[in-house]
């Protein structure tokens, strides 16, 4: 990946979470039970798809027996 390449990839992804930021904030201000409901829920499908990830990793690894010697 190129210097400007990442540079924007940088600024896009600043962009996303400052707008992200605003919506939520925006949303606690009106008291919307959706601008606490979206994130909690995205934040819990996160971890429980990286505990699926790692159960499926040590799940498919090949365990080699221990040489003799």
């Amino acid at each position: 990946m190129g210097a400007e390449r990442s540079r924007s990839a940088g600024m896009i992804i600043c962009a996303a979470s400052a707008f992200a930021g605003l919506f939520f904030t925006i949303g606690i201000l009106r008291r919307s039970y959706m601008a606490l409901a979206l994130p909690v829920l995205a934040g819990t499908l996160g971890v429980l798809y990286i505990a699926f990830w790692i159960g499926r990793a040590l799940l498919t690894t090949p365990i080699e027996p221990p040489a003799d010697d």
